[in-house]
């Protein structure tokens, strides 16, 4: 039944009809939403950074960015409600509260800054990040961070609160500037949380921030979501449920080491993708 009704899905951009979303198609969103969820359960961010790029050769731009947006809030509340009680709720209020400065500003530079340049800077960044933490790593393989076992969290946290403020708010800009809010948050919490209260604030805080990125961005809801479109991604609650069912019990059985692994693994990934996303735009 979802596949006929998917079938009579018809989306308009720069008013020109496009392509029916064929069964094949859905099969593949299906699996991409699975995929982007299952990396969020493993890591607690990543669904956008994963979803959006691959949405974007099934759906047209808007629907693939507010798809991104909508499917990235439903997964990170599905981990978010069951995780909240590990959430740092002081950390995350303040992350928000110091990121919707930068936030604004992106929007407002975004309309005169390419994008795809904000990300290669962005991944290079990120490259040399993990490249240095990865020679810490391997130097100093005893070296470990100082928790606070009642919290859970470091006392830099505390210690460097303007870097904390800085990290606020350059994820708040790089949202507005390229949709990617979460490099910075991750480069820096992961140092400092124990992987549940680090997955259990990520989550929720980049649900809060997409909610409020969906309000401030809302005139791109206008044309391009309808009744159909809601219903593919309603659609799409099932792959979100089987990639968080399927994601639990792989998450508990990796370590505090395997899971920084992870993380930075996949901040290396997104670093190199955003860094031949210009790249290739040059030598075309």
């Amino acid at each position: 039944m979802i596949a006929t009704i998917i079938k009579k899905v018809i989306w308009v951009e720069e008013g020109v009809d496009l392509e029916l979303l064929s069964l094949e198609l859905w099969l593949m969103m299906f699996g991409i939403v699975f995929c982007a969820t299952f990396t969020q359960v493993l890591t607690g961010f990543g669904f956008g950074l994963i979803a959006v790029p691959l949405l974007l050769f099934i759906l047209p731009s808007q629907q693939a960015l507010i798809a991104g947006m909508i499917l990235s809030m439903l997964s990170s509340a599905l981990q978010g409600v069951q995780m909240r009680h590990l959430a740092r709720w002081d950390l995350i209020f303040r992350l928000l509260f110091f990121s919707i400065p930068g936030l604004a500003l992106g929007v407002i530079l975004s309309e005169y800054m390419n994008g795809l340049y904000i990300k290669g800077i962005v991944g290079s960044v990120l490259i040399g990040y993990v490249g240095w933490q990865w020679f810490r790593i391997k130097a100093s393989p005893s070296e470990v961070v100082a928790v606070d076992e009642s919290e859970g969290v470091d006392q830099g946290l505390k210690t460097f609160s303007i870097l904390f403020i800085l990290v606020a708010f350059s994820s708040g800009l790089l949202n507005g500037l390229a949709a990617i809010p979460g490099p910075p948050i991750v480069a820096l919490l992961i140092n400092h949380l124990k992987k549940d209260a680090f997955q259990a604030t990520t989550v929720n805080f980049f649900f809060l921030q997409y909610a409020v990125t969906t309000v401030s961005k809302s005139v791109l809801f206008d044309g391009n979501f309808d009744f159909p479109f809601a219903v593919l991604l309603f659609s799409m609650m099932l792959a979100i449920a089987l990639g968080y069912l399927i994601g639990q019990p792989v998450r508990k059985r990796i370590n505090e080491d395997q899971f920084k692994k992870v993380v930075y693994g996949l901040l290396l990934i997104i670093g190199l993708t955003s860094v031949s996303e210009p790249i290739l735009l040059l030598l075309n």
